[in-house]
């Protein structure tokens, strides 16, 4: 109990100390001709977005310890530059059509894969909405061979990487490990820490069998409403998302397990640790009404790079919760925006 009251009272610490001072987002135009809502609420527009992301290559290939990875490749004729997308916990291919489309019409080719464990991509529990992984550093051996086998043999001249969430430790670890894959990173709402005491408690209930973390369950149809919801403010793409899942039942995942959870604290740690093998350029985003990631750990890991004299920048993007992507259009386009500026200049 006293342990318990130290975790306490050490989070209140740490919480009221995570101000950010990195620098603002402004209001843009939209520049790069990104979808806005108004477009998304035509039939035909929305329509031409389903046809696009149907007209993708779709596959799969064998992940680490044989689990099946699928992914799809949106290649562009005559282009000499690439996306790789790195996407979050839960996260599958069909979350990311509007993205793509709007990427693409930027003249990239995008290549995005479902982590396993989720989307269409192998599962590894019998309950198969269990969010799980054995090995966090699967992750980042799938990533690397789909960065192999998939975009290196096109032979672009720029390659990028756009990660989120959970994806942005996987592209994380993955800029540590593999130095000269990339020319240029960016990174939506990374997870790069929990708030504390998270990290500490699950160590001790982290256990062998896969199981739930308390508050977590099974994919809830009826739990899923905008109203109350920690992802986004545009209720239009939060809607589009979850008509998305609800159209392929196969790709939901439910919530995460102690294991999940145990194993990305301990990633983070690996991630703090190698900062200095980074020799990638990468922008950050730390939404301002973060409540999924800990926004004090971005505050931290770019103080640390910039410290090790890396080329980097963080952004916090007000009024916006932590799927930028799908935001309102203010900040998704102010977002995106700053993507494609940062990539342009390497």
């Amino acid at each position: 109990m006293r342990y318990l009251k130290y975790l306490f009272l050490s989070s209140i610490i740490l919480t009221t100390s995570c101000n950010r001072n990195f620098s603002r987002l402004s209001k843009e135009e939209n520049k790069y001709n990104l979808t806005i809502a108004s477009e998304l609420k035509d039939r035909v527009y929305s329509q031409k977005i389903e046809d696009f992301y149907d007209s993708g290559k779709e596959g799969i290939f064998a992940g680490k310890s044989d689990v099946q990875i699928h992914y799809r490749i949106f290649e562009q004729i005559d282009t000499e530059k690439a996306i790789l997308i790195s996407s979050g916990r839960t996260e599958a291919a069909i979350k990311y059509k509007e993205l793509i489309f709007d990427l693409f019409n930027n003249g990239y080719s995008i290549d995005i894969h479902d982590h396993r464990g989720q989307g269409l991509s192998g599962r590894m529990t019998e309950d198969l909405e269990m969010g799980y992984i054995d090995t966090f550093q699967f992750y980042v051996d799938d990533m690397k061979f789909f960065y192999d086998h998939y975009l290196k043999p096109k032979h672009y001249s720029k390659t990028y990487l756009l990660a989120h969430s959970m994806g942005g430790a996987i592209g994380m670890t993955h800029l540590e490990q593999n130095p000269d894959d990339f020319n240029a990173a960016a990174f939506s709402s990374p997870m790069l820490g929990f708030k504390p005491p998270i990290c500490s408690i699950v160590k001790v209930l982290d256990g062998d069998k896969p199981k739930y973390a308390i508050g977590e369950t099974e994919y809830k149809d009826s739990k899923i409403t905008f109203e109350g919801n920690t992802l986004t403010g545009s209720e239009l793409r939060y809607d589009r998302m979850i008509d998305a899942f609800a159209e392929v039942p196969e790709a939901k995942l439910g919530g995460a397990t102690y294991q999940w959870i145990h194993k990305s604290c301990q990633q983070f740690d690996y991630i703090f640790s190698n900062i200095h093998k980074i020799n990638t350029p990468f922008i950050l985003f730390s939404a301002e009404n973060e409540q999924i990631v800990h926004p004090y750990a971005h505050q931290k890991f770019v103080d640390a790079a910039q410290k090790s004299s890396k080329d980097c920048i963080a952004y916090a993007v007000e009024n916006a919760q932590h799927e930028l992507f799908i935001e309102k259009d203010e900040q998704r386009i102010e977002t995106i925006n700053e993507v494609l500026d940062f990539y342009s200049k390497y």
